[in-house]
């Protein structure tokens, strides 16, 4: 891999369909949690990690920060249930291209890695679901990890530094997501930001937030692959 060391890639509205499971799983686990409303629309979950999800819908409620905790631990644990449990059920779609891509990634023996604003227990179900295996990422940064992207995006670096065994330049790592949050979140490790417009934002949107590369989706993946190389 000539041009990058490491490829972190978002999961909902990057690799599998960013569908209205989170959202509404979060709705039902407030509810769940203590009677506690809040409305999807607008959904503020784009780009964030659920934890930050937690704290945004929590900032509606006149609670004290150990208040806040316990509620979000309990929704945290219930959002993982109901996930799961419908992703078994009725499955979760691979946008365009995605399955082939991280196949030929792999086959190329090139370890692709995540950095996701989902919570680790759920990365391995909601994959397999959309037809793609955990194992065929090798490091990455999760929702759970902090309530701030920037720290699950450093996060991810360092697991990929662990990995490949050596100190990766932040210049040499790129980040593939649909958000202008994906873009931003690259942004505060100094990495390169592929966008890709199979999420809730057009190319025009997500042009305006000057990523180094976009593309409409991961169906071409001789175009991903010449990122990659530098071509």
């Amino acid at each position: 891999m000539a041009n990058f060391d490491a490829l972190f890639f978002d999961m909902d509205g990057t690799l599998v369909e960013n569908s209205s499971l989170m959202p509404g799983a979060f709705k039902q686990a407030f509810e769940e949690a203590g009677g506690y409303q809040i409305s999807l629309s607008p959904w503020r979950g784009s780009g964030r990690t659920d934890w930050e999800v937690m704290d945004q819908y929590l900032m509606d409620y006149p609670l004290t920060e150990e208040e806040k905790d316990a509620i979000k631990e309990k929704v945290a644990k219930r959002v993982k249930e109901i996930v799961i449990s419908q992703v078994k059920e009725i499955g979760l779609g691979a946008l365009p291209g995605t399955v082939e891509l991280i196949a030929k990634l792999n086959q190329l023996g090139i370890r692709p890695g995540l950095l996701t604003g989902n919570m680790e227990e759920i990365v391995g179900p909601k994959l397999a679901a959309a037809g793609m295996k955990r194992d065929d990422f090798y490091y990455g940064g999760f929702g759970d990890h902090s309530p701030r992207r920037a720290i699950t995006a450093q996060r991810a670096l360092d697991s990929a530094s662990a990995f490949l065994g050596y100190q990766i330049d932040p210049a040499r790592a790129l980040v593939i997501g649909d958000t202008p949050n994906d873009i931003a979140c690259a942004r505060s490790i100094n990495a390169k930001a592929l966008a890709v417009c199979t999420g809730k934002f057009s190319y025009e949107q997500l042009s305006e937030h000057q990523p180094d590369y976009i593309l409409q989706d991961l169906s071409d993946i001789q175009a991903f692959l010449n990122i990659v190389s530098g071509q």
